[in-house]
């Protein structure tokens, strides 16, 4: 069956604004060496989508010079291809976010030009290895209006999801909350969704026209309680992870470490696909100690590294020490440093002789380019 797919690229740029500050949100590099908008994007051109928009509100250079001219996820093509969707041109950069709908907006062209009569949204901070397919026939056989892919909940906890669900014995929707903790057997949206091209063009024509920006609080949630609105659930059993705030960013970077959340993630029947960087081999120097790493290519590594996610280029020099750090592309650790809880942006320098150690729920974070 034909679809055609829509990133939301940045919307939690606030809670991630210590990287965000000079790149779109899905620029934001992650596991060593891809990027976030790579899953979302990955698993839709695997799907076989070969018609994707990506909204970006601002800092979409960064995300531009990443996708390049799209040929590592062939969608290089004359109809259809990849599109960068930016704001209308009266729009300010600065003005906050108001809403999915709001940006769906800023894509109705894309969708009216698109002759798939289904459209996959994905929001680019859920990690995850999914095949669409069978969402869109998950979808097709419900007659719903909407399909949310969920995760179910197995066990209390206290963190607050942006969609909280509960069903009944037969899986038809009883209750549809937003930003609310979960009980275990409630299911936990993922942000992805399913919905026939032309309801959402209608849909997003309609509630913008009236001033009404929000899909999930004023479309799904105000509609499914008055029942206007039939939505079906999608049940997701891999792995996902979140990255909406620098603590889940972190953990979930370290996640990455366990074989098990690694294998799930980078199958080899769909592949996640990034920019291809022409880098040497990683030179391991004779006195180093490197266990349980990440490691990319192009690295020098003449020290210590524990239990941590290191990127492209990077050079730890004899005597550093890093432990449960993420270190990304190009960065210096100089001779004799320690850091332990650590997130080194780009092109940073830590300097000789540095202690830096954060918590696992608060790590030390030194910005791109920044020497210290």
């Amino acid at each position: 069956m034909k679809m055609c797919g829509i990133i939301f690229s940045e919307m939690y740029s606030d809670e991630l604004n210590a990287f965000t500050h000079d790149r779109n949100m899905a620029a934001i590099p992650y596991g060593g060496r891809y990027r976030l908008v790579d899953f979302a994007l990955s698993n839709m051109v695997n799907s076989g989508i070969t018609s994707v928009g990506v909204l970006a509100k601002q800092h979409y250079h960064s995300l531009m010079t990443h996708l390049g001219n799209t040929q590592e996820w062939d969608l290089n093509r004359k109809n259809g291809g990849l599109q960068i969707l930016p704001p209308y041109a009266s729009e300010s950069l600065n003005q906050a976010n108001r809403g999915k709908l709001d940006e769906l907006r800023n894509a109705l062209d894309f969708l009216r030009e698109d002759t798939s009569p289904y459209v996959v949204m994905a929001d680019a901070h859920v990690i995850c290895n999914m095949d669409f397919r069978p969402v869109v026939e998950s979808h097709i056989n419900s007659g719903c209006d909407i399909t949310v892919v969920a995760t179910q909940s197995k066990m209390s906890n206290s963190n607050t999801y942006k969609s909280v669900i509960q069903v009944d014995g037969n899986m038809r929707v009883t209750s549809y909350a937003l930003d609310h903790v979960p009980q275990p057997g409630d299911y936990c949206g993922m942000s992805i969704m399913v919905m026939d091209r032309q309801v959402l063009i209608d849909t997003v024509s309609e509630f913008t026209a009236r001033g009404v920006y929000f899909l999930e609080r004023d479309f799904i949630q105000s509609r499914f309680n008055t029942g206007d609105l039939s939505i079906n659930i999608y049940p997701f059993t891999d792995p996902v992870l979140r990255v909406n705030d620098i603590e889940s960013y972190f953990s979930s970077n370290m996640a990455l470490l366990d074989e098990g959340i690694s294998n799930a993630l980078f199958r080899p029947d769909r592949p996640i696909y990034t920019r291809v960087n022409d880098e040497v081999p990683s030179h391991y120097g004779m006195d180093c100690n490197i266990s349980g790493c990440i490691i990319a290519d192009g690295c020098i590594l003449e020290g210590n590294a524990e239990h941590s996610v290191i990127g492209r280029g990077v050079r730890i020099a004899k005597g550093a020490t890093v432990k449960n750090c993420i270190i990304m592309q190009g960065s210096v650790i100089g001779e004799g440093a320690s850091l332990e809880n650590v997130i080194v942006d780009k092109w940073a320098t830590i300097t000789a002789g540095s202690q830096l150690k954060g918590l696992e729920t608060a790590p030390v974070i030194i910005r791109k380019g920044v020497t210290v």
